[in-house]
């Protein structure tokens, strides 16, 4: 028998999806135990050989049982020392890379339109109980170029909603001579042979890009090679009246030069919903707050509704027969990677 230790707190109490875990072999032994830290999860993982989680153990015994841990999230930068990184333990990760795709997706359409129409301005001008069409903008999304700095799942997804709004695409990637999506294809999402860019970069054509958008979007992972990627020289890179979207993480951002940027008028504004200080809040001091040009929101752009959880259980029970069947699973998550 294999043993699967189910411990999504977003399961709990839901027995068709442990049934559905269940239909997939007789051969599974399914333990349900919601958890809501990473202690916790430690003290239960017992002989588990797999576990379908939101949480990781804070060590692994010697002789534990532990084979394959799949993952409800998708970043791992806060999670890479953990010890099921490690090679020497055995321990293969997945995460949910390609389940975020639809609430980022929509987050940065919903943005745009944001941007380009002022609508900041007019929201203000609420509170106020006035109503000023001065900051009317009169932009429309149609014919404006978007430039997607990581081509992963959610980038595609942010590019095939670009496309209906006639929006002219541009994209970087890690290695742009690889097209095919390498995660679950769920239907409908995405952009899974990379057919929609106009044009996808290397690293090294990231300033061509950032010169030609007018709404840059970094949806890219944090590692070491992406820490700190938009910098001075990013931003200067830009159009003046071109608008910086962050769903990735902050660490990718030089938080100082962001904010000369957006005080000095290099960039036209901002839609933040990852920063450099999460996961602490940003103290009530920063600039970032009076600033008129920038969006801020609580790193919510990646929507766990019901929704999302359908496609993480759809994920999971595919990598499930895979790791039954001895095939290669989805979305393997690697420290050497970052992502």
């Amino acid at each position: 028998m294999t043993k699967i230790l189910v411990t999504v707190p977003e399961l709990e109490g839901s027995s068709d999806a442990i049934e559905e875990i269940r239909s997939v072999s007789p051969d599974l032994e399914i333990e349900q135990r919601t958890c809501r830290s990473n202690p916790e999860l430690t003290e239960l993982l017992g002989d588990a050989e797999i576990l379908y989680t939101h949480w990781f153990p804070t060590q692994l015994e010697p002789d534990a049982s532990l084979r394959w841990l799949q993952m409800t999230s998708t970043g791992v930068d806060n999670k890479i020392s953990n010890p099921v990184f490690d090679p020497a333990n055995g321990v293969t990760v997945t995460s949910a890379a390609g389940c975020h795709a639809v609430p980022i997706g929509e987050y940065c359409i919903f943005a745009m339109g944001l941007l380009a129409r002022g609508l900041l301005g007019f929201y203000r001008d609420q509170q106020q109980k006035v109503r000023n069409r001065a900051h009317s903008t009169l932009t429309d999304l149609t014919g404006l170029t978007v430039g997607i700095v990581g081509y992963g799942q959610i980038g595609r997804h942010v590019a095939r909603l670009s496309q209906a709004f006639n929006m002219r695409v541009l994209a970087s990637k890690r290695n742009p001579d690889v097209r095919q999506v390498s995660g679950m294809d769920f239907p409908n999402v995405g952009d899974p042979t990379a057919s929609l860019p106009e044009r996808i970069v290397g690293p090294d054509g990231l300033p061509e890009l950032l010169a030609e958008a007018d709404f840059v979007v970094s949806t890219v992972p944090l590692t070491s090679e992406t820490a700190g990627l938009f910098d001075e020289s990013a931003f200067r890179a830009m159009r003046r009246d071109a608008y910086f979207i962050n769903v990735s993480r902050g660490g990718v951002v030089d938080h100082d030069a962001l904010v000369r940027a957006l005080q000095s008028g290099e960039i036209r504004g901002a839609c933040l919903d990852v920063l450099h200080t999460d996961p602490n809040p940003l103290p009530p001091e920063n600039p970032l707050w009076d600033l008129d040009n920038v969006f801020i929101t609580p790193h919510v752009s990646g929507n766990r509704n019901a929704a999302y959880m359908r496609r993480a259980q759809d994920l999971f029970l595919e990598n499930l027969k895979r790791y039954l069947a001895g095939e290669p699973l989805l979305n393997v998550v690697t420290r050497d990677k970052g992502y």
